[in-house]
């Protein structure tokens, strides 16, 4: 794994701690529960949804010409 994925990967969770504590504000959701859930949830498609993306095109390009 290269140093530039560790950089990607950190990025989108960085990102994904803040769109889910966000939202989490933004829905004003006071339950301990509640916040574990949401936090989990969308943090988990901030996460692996650009990832999977980002693999995808990377195994396109891999791909040898005809």
């Amino acid at each position: 794994m290269s140093i530039k994925r560790f950089v990607q990967l950190f990025c989108f969770y960085f990102l994904s701690i803040v769109a889910s504590y966000s939202f989490i504000i933004w829905l004003d959701i006071t339950s301990f529960w509640g916040t574990i859930l949401i936090m989990s949830v969308i943090g988990y498609i901030v996460l692996t949804l650009p990832l999977t993306l980002l693999t995808l095109k990377k195994k396109k390009e891999e791909k040898p010409a005809k």
